[in-house]
C-alpha cells in the first residue's frame, strides 16, 4: 500500500469529520485511513461508524497521544505515513500531491514536507507557517520550537520504526523529538514551498491548554538531544537563546500580551 493516514483522536468528534473528509478528498487510490481513538466518550465512535469501510478504526484506552500514534503506525500498511491529528485538516484536495510526487521522483526520499496554516477553532487563519529547508540537527535545536507543522509532513513508515517511533514519555513535543531523530537518519528529505495542512489552535489543544508544560518539555528534549550532537559554541548559544524565547513567549501569553498560537 502506498499511503496510510494515521489519525490519533480522543473526544474531538466536532472536528473529526472535517479531518477525515480532507483525507478522503486527496483521492489517493492506494491508501487507507487508520484512526486510533482513545476510548472517546463523545460522539467519536458514531462519526467513525458513519464512514463504513472507508475508515479503519479502533477505540481503546491508551496512555496518551504518543501511544496512540505508535499504535496507529504499527497498524498501518502504507509505505508512507501521513500523521494528522483529528483537529487538523488538509488545505485542499490536492494538498498532498507535491509531497507524494517527491517520493515518486526519488526513491531515497524518506521525508517530504511543506508549509502550513495556523487556524482558529472555526478555521479562520491566524497565520502562515513557512517551514525552512532542513540543514542540520544543530539548526533544528536552534529553532525555538516548531520546525514544521506536524500535519504538513509525510515520512516513510520504515524510518519511523527504525528510530523507535515516538517517545511515549513525551506528551507535548513528541513530534519535535521525532523530527530530531528522523531527519538525520533520512536518506534524503524534500521541502516543497506549498500549503499542505491547517493546524487548529483552540482552548482544548495541548499547545494552548498546557503551554507552560509544553515549553518545559521542549527544553528537556533539546538538552537531551544536544548531548549527542556536535555543536559549535555559536550553535549552542542559539539553542539557549531559543529556549529563552520560549519562556519569554510563555510569559507574554500569561500576561495577555500575546495569544497562544
Amino acid at each position: 500500500m502506498r499511503l496510510s493516514f494515521v489519525i490519533p483522536t480522543r473526544n474531538q468528534a466536532r472536528f473529526l469529520r472535517q479531518c477525515i473528509d480532507s483525507c478522503l478528498a486527496q483521492g489517493v487510490a492506494d491508501s487507507e485511513i487508520v484512526v486510533q481513538d482513545g476510548a472517546s466518550t463523545d460522539d467519536t465512535r458514531a462519526v467513525l461508524a458513519s464512514y463504513g469501510d472507508q475508515v479503519t478504526w479502533v477505540s481503546e484506552r491508551d496512555s496518551g497521544q504518543s501511544d496512540a500514534v505508535n499504535k496507529g503506525v504499527r497498524r498501518a500498511r502504507g509505505e508512507i505515513i501521513a500523521w494528522i491529528n483529528s483537529d487538523d485538516y488538509y488545505t485542499s484536495a490536492t494538498a498532498l500531491q507535491p509531497l507524494l510526487d517527491a517520493f515518486d521522483r526519488d526513491p531515497t526520499v524518506d521525508i517530504a514536507y511543506g508549509d502550513g496554516l495556523r487556524v482558529d477553532v472555526h478555521g479562520g487563519t491566524l497565520g502562515t507557517f513557512l517551514a525552512p529547508p532542513y540543514t542540520t540537527v544543530a539548526a533544528l535545536l536552534g529553532n525555538p520550537l516548531k520546525f514544521v507543522l506536524q500535519p504538513c509532513l509525510l515520512f516513510r513508515r520504515s524510518l519511523f520504526l527504525e528510530v523507535g517511533g515516538i517517545d511515549e514519555d513525551l506528551h507535548y513535543t513528541m513530534d519535535y523529538d521525532l523530527w530530531l531523530k528522523m531527519f538525520p537518519r533520512a536518506r534524503a528529505t524534500r521541502h516543497l514551498p506549498a500549503l499542505i495542512a491547517s493546524a487548529r489552535y483552540h482552548d482544548g489543544a495541548k499547545s494552548v491548554d498546557a503551554l507552560g508544560r509544553q515549553i518545559v518539555e521542549a527544553c528537556r528534549v533539546k538538552l537531551r538531544t544536544a548531548q549527542h550532537v556536535e555543536m559549535s559554541v555559536l550553535a549552542r548559544a542559539r539553542m539557549y537563546a531559543g529556549m529563552g524565547e520560549l519562556f519569554a513567549y510563555w510569559l507574554a501569553v500569561r500576561t495577555g500580551i500575546k495569544r497562544a498560537t
